[in-house]
């Protein structure tokens, strides 16, 4: 009947791994990617998709599957292990997309060089990194770097009426996001 004590579902469980840099990022895709061939990286931009592709067409003569979100379907990640190489500014719709996908869990890597970290201070976080002594290829993850990701994107998303499409991060930001 009534479930009024029920939890509200909260959505797939997001793990978040962020590094130091993108060439970083896409060196641990490669690496990751040569040890399990059935990885499918998923990117929101065109142009983060068409930089990583031209990435690995560097450094390996086989073909690594890269999806575009909003062209990616149901059957294309049935049975393969779905990663996402980049956030979207907006939670509401990254959560959308892997309800859509039926995405239980879900594996974003990242850089603290990509747009949507500079705006938040990145650059100290990366002072504090090496100062650490971590390496370029080793990645933070903790669930309060997840909750604190989330938080920046409600906060972008607080500021946006009407979202403009874009081909790259840094794009988007600047035509939707005036904080």
């Amino acid at each position: 009947m009534f479930n009024f004590f029920r939890k509200k579902s909260e959505g797939p469980q997001v793990t978040d791994a962020v590094f130091i840099s993108t060439a970083a990022k896409y060196q641990v895709m490669l690496d990751e990617w040569k040890k399990n061939k059935s990885i499918i990286y998923i990117f929101w931009f065109d142009d983060s998709l068409n930089e990583a592709s031209s990435y690995f067409s560097t450094a390996t003569t086989e073909e690594i599957v890269l999806l575009l979100a909003r062209e990616t379907t149901f059957h294309q990640l049935s049975g393969k292990i779905s990663v996402f190489a980049e956030h979207y500014p907006l939670e509401t719709k990254e959560q959308d997309f892997y309800q859509k996908m039926n995405l239980k869990l879900v594996k974003v890597y990242s850089a603290l060089n990509e747009p949507l970290y500079k705006h938040f201070g990145a650059e100290k976080i990366v002072d504090i990194m090496r100062k650490l002594g971590m390496k370029e290829d080793e990645a933070i993850e903790h669930s309060m770097i997840s909750s604190s990701i989330k938080k920046a994107q409600k906060k972008i998303e607080k500021n946006v009426l009407i979202e403009k499409t874009a081909h790259s991060q840094s794009d988007w930001l600047q035509k939707n996001y005036k904080p």
